[in-house]
């Protein structure tokens, strides 16, 4: 995975050094976690309500941006705080002046951003929906990036979770990934908001949540 990043940095021309486990570039330096059940979990709160987005700076080069949205500040510190223990940095929340009462996790640095972006998250407006490939070899990884994915996007009740989206694609994917795990899922059907098609399926309420039910618990 380091060399993967770094072999992306260069493709770009940030400067870094490889640190044994750490990444550094000239303003800050990340550790770089392997893979695991946290990992997994926060690659489904991205295809939830997560972001990666390049932009332009006005001096030359990009800013290479994360993004998480919440309606909860707890959470969104929660958040803060486990990406925080994984890489050892420092993320700033933001008030979501597009919502009220909601808020964003923001950290800008680009070896983290190409962390995700190797496993599979997608970059810009999200139109695909494939699942991360670690996704579909671990039953424990795909458990996690459900509940990521559900804490952030999805909807509970009681023993049964509903989980919504305009990514027909996604929604298919993991249908398929829910019939792997046995979570008697139904099949995708469609409803809309606004005229706008939503795709949604109901399986059940068998995931490590830290969230929508267990609060941090897990």
């Amino acid at each position: 995975m380091i060399k993967r990043i770094s072999e992306e940095l260069s493709n770009r021309n940030i400067y870094h050094k490889i640190e044994s486990d750490s990444i550094r570039t000239r303003k800050s330096k990340i550790k770089i976690p392997k893979v695991n059940k946290d990992i997994a979990y926060l690659l489904g709160v991205i295809d939830g309500d997560g972001s990666l987005s390049i932009t332009e700076r006005k001096r030359g080069g990009y800013h290479y941006l994360f993004r998480i949205y919440s309606g909860s500040k707890e959470y969104i510190n929660y958040l803060k705080g486990l990406l925080g223990s994984l890489f050892l940095i420092d993320g700033r929340i933001n008030r979501d002046k597009r919502k009220k009462n909601s808020y964003y996790l923001r950290i800008e640095n680009a070896a983290f951003f190409f962390y995700f972006a190797n496993l599979g998250s997608e970059i810009g407006k999200k139109k695909v929906g494939n699942l991360p490939k670690i996704v579909e070899t671990n039953k424990n990884y795909a458990s996690a990036y459900l509940a990521g994915l559900v804490d952030t996007d999805g909807s509970v009740y009681k023993k049964r979770i509903q989980f919504k989206q305009k990514r027909i694609n996604l929604i298919k994917e993991v249908s398929k990934l829910c019939q792997r795990l046995n979570l008697n899922c139904s099949n995708p059907k469609i409803n809309y908001t606004n005229n706008i098609p939503f795709y949604y399926i109901r399986f059940d309420n068998k995931l490590p949540l830290r969230w929508k039910t267990n609060k941090f618990k897990n």
